[in-house]
């Protein structure tokens, strides 16, 4: 089973885990409280200043390659999306179970399946152009980079497909299943369980360039800074945050936690969820965070205005960056099921029933929602001017 969808089903342990991060709500170092229950500050929603995302001249604008889009794991794009209620562009039945994020370049999307198959659709139309099945395979979301298709198996290996036919150019076997990878400037970077370590993998040939053991297992998706390497791990509800050299993986410093999900990094924050969401330095000092009702299980987005996250309490939130107004909280039903995707305009999630929901990036206004087939919905991916997301049921579809 999968991190992600092995912590949804320890929701209900996780609960009763009272939250202690601190309520300083404003990542610029304000003090505030939580946000209220109702849709808060007035806000606008015109175009994002700047962000991680932004800053990444080897992203397309339209393209998705991985999980939360960038090495930062910031979950946002300067893509456009539907903001009125959309139309289905297309749907497909894969088999096996889809429970991670879609990954979108040049017109292609990439999905990675529980039936160990990696799929290559046409994203204008949902038709397959090849599918390649690995032993071991698993659900999570596939990372392209240079030309290749990047996932980890059950079976303790590395895969990289050729992202033209499906074509398996190197293999390498690592020290236990293998968590959801990220890559940066040609390097892939890598968790295990069982065996935990962190591995920075050469993306042209699969060769390593370092490894380092880590004290819990990995989560998935590293998060990836100029200098340096931010691993999530965790055992049960125990969660701790790694900080590793970029060039040799040496250990900078150890964060200790609740449950840890992937990071995500903004400008000079390190943004942690673990239950609540705390706000670390580059150097590993907490300087605040947020909470409000119920867990943040899932890895928020963030932009140069905003940290957007999600609770187990039914509740979806943006808390301010600086002085931007984009400060509310809303009810969005059933809890929310996914890491948020951000553009300029619209926040987009997937929430219990399950269903696709886009509010108003500045006010949390609700624009619309679509009811998904299946139990749980992955996060969704925008590109190409479109939403795309997947369901246990392995329905893929993609709104626009």
């Amino acid at each position: 089973m999968n991190h992600s969808r092995r912590r949804v089903l320890l929701t209900g342990a996780a609960a009763t885990v009272t939250a202690s991060a601190g309520c300083t709500s404003l990542l610029d170092g304000e003090n505030g409280g939580t946000a209220d229950d109702g849709n808060g500050g007035e806000g606008d929603s015109d175009e994002d200043e700047t962000s991680a995302g932004e800053d990444d001249p080897e992203i397309a604008a339209g393209d998705w390659p991985s999980f939360q889009r960038t090495a930062a794991n910031d979950g946002y794009t300067p893509s456009t999306a539907p903001t009125a209620e959309p139309s289905e562009r297309w749907s497909t039945t894969l088999s096996g179970s889809i429970s991670e994020q879609v990954a979108v370049v040049d017109g292609t999307v990439y999905v990675a399946t529980d039936a160990g198959t990696v799929h290559a659709l046409d994203a204008a139309d949902g038709d397959e152009r090849w599918s390649e099945s690995l032993e071991g395979g698993r659900s999570q979301s596939p990372c392209v980079v240079d030309g290749l298709i990047v996932v980890g198996t059950e079976e303790d290996e590395l895969v990289a497909l050729d992202a033209a036919d499906g074509e398996r150019e190197w293999t390498t076997e690592l020290a236990g299943p293998v968590a959801g990878p990220t890559a940066a400037d040609g390097t892939v970077y890598v968790g295990t369980s069982d065996e935990p370590v962190a591995y920075a993998i050469d993306a042209a040939d699969g060769d390593e360039q370092w490894s380092a053991e880590l004290s819990l297992d990995a989560v998935d998706y590293p998060a990836v800074a100029d200098d340096a390497v931010y691993v999530g791990v965790e055992e049960g509800l125990d969660g701790r945050l790694h900080a590793l050299d970029r060039i040799d993986g040496s250990e900078a410093w150890l964060h200790e936690g609740a449950r840890m999900q992937s990071p995500t990094l903004v400008k000079d924050d390190i943004v942690a969820p673990s239950l609540t969401v705390e706000l670390l330095t580059p150097d590993g000092v907490s300087h605040g965070g947020f909470g409000f009702a119920g867990h943040v299980i899932w890895s928020p987005a963030a932009t140069s205005k905003a940290v957007f996250a999600g609770s187990t309490g039914g509740r979806f939130a943006a808390f301010e960056r600086a002085d931007t107004g984009t400060d509310w909280n809303v009810e969005v039903g059933r809890r929310p099921i996914s890491a948020p995707a951000v553009t300029d305009d619209a926040v987009y999630l997937t929430a219990g029933e399950p269903k696709l929901v886009a509010l108003a990036v500045g006010t949390g206004d609700r624009l619309w929602a679509r009811s998904l087939e299946g139990e749980f919905a992955t996060g969704p991916a925008v590109a190409d001017e479109a939403v795309f997301v997947g369901t246990d049921e392995g329905r893929l579809v993609a709104f626009e």
